[in-house]
């Protein structure tokens, strides 16, 4: 089903399945033949919307890349994730649950390359990225964006992992910065390749006038690793 966002480009609205939960699907592919690399988009907190297709996807499958946001929060039946049900930890093993199962449907699509599949997280986005790099062999880049390390998985870090690139606001003051100092440190010292970029001036959410920037570091990132 192809659907418009407000002023923005159209893209289509598919569904896979994770369990016995039928999870929604955002995807924009490039129009040219063949297999491209395709990056899951990962929204934060706030729940799925419009904002990933008309920030992000113009981009990417202006590159060639193609990009897939999976509502992930619909499996355990939730619209936005609360600071409770953070906090809590028991969502967020059936959140990662979906976007495992979300890798997998986008490495079924024609148009993709399975051996070039990245994943971009942003806020709470981010954190899962970071968790599913940890466990998911066919992820070769993450994007990490206003996130961090899950608690309690320091362990779960390890030269296995792909390249991480780590993007930050310094005047963030949902998720401070020094979450992720804290993340380069320990992905240097297990010998994770990784890059930094913090934006001065920036919180939690970038500003339009970032945005230019931060895209090409992105798309450079991936450039290099997709």
């Amino acid at each position: 089903m192809q659907r418009r966002c407000p002023g923005g480009i159209s893209y289509d609205m598919e569904n896979f399945r994770s369990g016995t939960v039928a999870i929604d699907m955002e995807q924009q592919e490039p129009a040219t033949s063949g297999r491209h690399p395709g990056l899951l988009l990962l929204h934060g907190s706030g729940g799925a919307g419009a904002y990933w297709m008309n920030s992000f996807a113009p981009t990417l499958t202006r590159f060639g890349v193609a990009a897939y946001a999976p509502h992930y929060l619909q499996k355990t039946g939730s619209q936005r994730a609360t600071p409770e049900m953070i906090l809590d930890g028991k969502h967020f093993p059936s959140w990662l649950g979906a976007i495992r199962d979300a890798v997998s449907y986008v490495a079924a699509r024609p148009a993709i390359d399975a051996r070039r599949i990245g994943v971009l997280g942003v806020s709470l986005g981010g954190y899962l990225a970071m968790a599913l790099a940890m466990e998911d062999r066919r992820l070769r880049a993450v994007v990490e964006l206003s996130g961090g390390l899950p608690p309690g998985w320091e362990d779960r870090v390890s030269p296995a992992m792909p390249p991480v690139l780590i993007l930050h606001g310094a005047n963030d003051s949902v998720v401070p910065v020094s979450e992720a100092y804290k993340l380069q440190k320990l992905l240097q010292q297990r010998q994770v390749p990784c890059e930094m970029e913090i934006f001065p001036g920036e919180g939690h959410w970038f500003s339009a006038g970032a945005q230019a920037r931060l895209l090409m570091a992105i798309a450079g990132f991936l450039g290099r690793r997709l």
